[in-house]
């Protein structure tokens, strides 16, 4: 398999072209029309004056079109901008001045940037155009997509990921994930998620599968997506399984089809992990980042909900303390070809990693017994009561299934002589429950001193674009 992002579709094309590749709403590409839909937005790219190495900032909004655009510029050695479809005209700008795009394609929404502004309709226009032009094909080294983190605090970082990245990112997937010709798999999340750069829906077409792309994420239109289409796996993050699971048409729902559900972008909970196996669903729980080009650790369903599995061929991960030497719980630190070098700024190129290769990524974890990734949460989230340490994710995961509860984020919160109080805000069906019961419920399950002290019930958890927690934000509820 050729390493270059995108080389399966052109082999899908040439050795599986009337297989169905991409179904939105009501309308269907075979392998070798979605190809040909490439080949001639790189034409109209080129027309319009990109060249190899000029970057292009998208909107990431679920449409056909963006997916074509991602696989036309990287294909002619360009580097595409995936942004999130809500970005607003300061974010916007952060981009351009650390990108300097030479195009920025969205629609008629999209805020107005640096360099040619193109829409939707005159990047793929009704009629067919040409379909071929001379370009410089991109090396395995060179720029792919230049993916922003989602940056719950502070400013956003450009991650540089390369074709090799994304190319080694797929093939750890393939490894782990149990794709085949006749599977179908849902794609329900901004196309700007690095899970779709490099994770589902790429593993689908490297095995001929067929991607569903749904324009949104909802309950509903899941639900009808999973039964009309007959689709066998999908991608969620958490929160978007949370929804699922508590939809009041999940239980009697029409899924028999649906095999597994992989999971992402922080730990499942387990209350809804279970609501999916009555379900006949597995839960595939993995572990990665945008600078790994989407997952390095897949489980298999039938392991511990707390796993995120052991890690991908080709993959390194250690989990050490302070001074870098091995410890039972600790830093993850993860070494590998799907890990990109740089961050891409303004003022240059910063490195990912350290001098050996290894990116310090930030969240705390351990190894189980059998060498599974166990994530339990990020090192500046511990929260540290009475000079006792307490990750936020354990108490999240045992509060997940107490009667009532639809979402639960625990932080700590300023206290002048425990230094901080654990802190659970609880999104609830109906009404408060009382502190003494959430004690009880945790009773048994967790030491004393990791129980909440203060309890606040908020009408939403603050969520990012993509979904994640922005826990930073939560102790700005406690004046609401």
């Amino acid at each position: 398999m050729t390493q270059t992002f995108g080389a399966h579709l052109v082999t899908g094309a040439a050795e599986s072209g009337s297989r169905t590749a991409l179904v939105f709403e009501d309308r269907s590409w075979t392998y070798a029309e979605l190809d040909l839909a490439v080949r001639r937005t790189v034409a109209r790219l080129d027309k319009f004056g990109v060249r190899k190495g000029d970057r292009v900032v998208m909107q990431g909004a679920a449409r056909p079109e963006a997916l074509i655009t991602l696989f036309a510029v990287t294909r002619m050695g360009a580097v595409l901008v995936p942004l999130h479809p809500q970005v607003t005209g300061s974010e916007l700008a952060v981009v351009c001045e650390d990108t300097g795009p030479v195009a920025v394609v969205g629609d008629e929404r999209f805020p107005a940037g640096t360099g040619l502004r193109l829409a939707w309709e005159e990047l793929h226009p009704e009629d067919d155009g040409p379909e071929a032009v001379s370009y410089d094909a991109p090396a395995g080294s060179d720029v792919a997509v230049i993916a922003f983190t989602s940056g719950t605090s502070g400013r956003p970082k450009g991650v540089a990921l390369t074709h090799d990245n994304l190319y080694w990112s797929m093939v750890g997937g393939l490894a782990r994930l149990p794709f085949g010709e006749s599977d179908t798999a849902l794609v329900s999340t901004p196309l700007a998620h690095v899970a779709v750069l490099g994770g589902l829906p790429q593993c689908a077409w490297a095995r001929r599968g067929t991607v569903i792309l749904a324009p949104r994420f909802d309950p509903d239109l899941f639900i009808d997506l999973v039964r009309d289409h007959q689709v066998t796996c999908a991608f969620a993050v958490p929160a978007m399984s949370a929804l699922l699971a508590r939809h009041p048409r999940f239980a009697d729902a029409d899924l028999a089809t649906l095999r597994w559900i992989l999971s992402g972008g922080s730990p499942a909970q387990t209350a809804t992990r279970e609501q999916f196996r009555t379900r006949g669903i597995g839960v595939v729980n993995s572990y990665g980042l945008t600078e790994t080009a989407a997952g390095v650790t897949y489980s298999a369903p039938e392991e511990p909900a707390t796993s995120t599995g052991a890690p991908v061929p080709h993959v390194e991960l250690q989990v050490v303390d302070e001074t870098g030497a091995p410890a039972p719980v600790g830093e993850i630190w993860v070494r590998g070809p799907s890990v990109a070098s740089v961050y891409w700024t303004s003022a240059g190129a910063r490195p990912v990693t350290d001098p050996d290769g290894w990116f310090h990524t930030g969240d705390r974890g351990r190894f189980d017994a059998s060498g599974r990734l166990e994530v339990v949460g990020r090192l500046k989230d511990t929260i540290i009561t009475g000079g006792e340490n307490v990750d936020p994710a354990e108490v999240e995961n045992a509060l997940a299934d107490f009667p009532g509860v639809l979402e639960v984020a625990v932080s700590g919160t300023p206290d002048p002589v425990w230094g901080e109080l654990v802190t659970a805000f609880l999104v609830t069906g109906s009404g408060a429950p009382a502190l003494d019961d959430i004690r009880s419920h945790l009773d048994g399950r967790l030491a004393r001193h990791k129980w909440p002290r203060r309890l606040c019930v908020v009408p939403a958890l603050p969520r990012g674009a993509t979904g994640k927690l922005q826990r930073t934000r939560l102790t700005t509820l406690l004046d609401n």
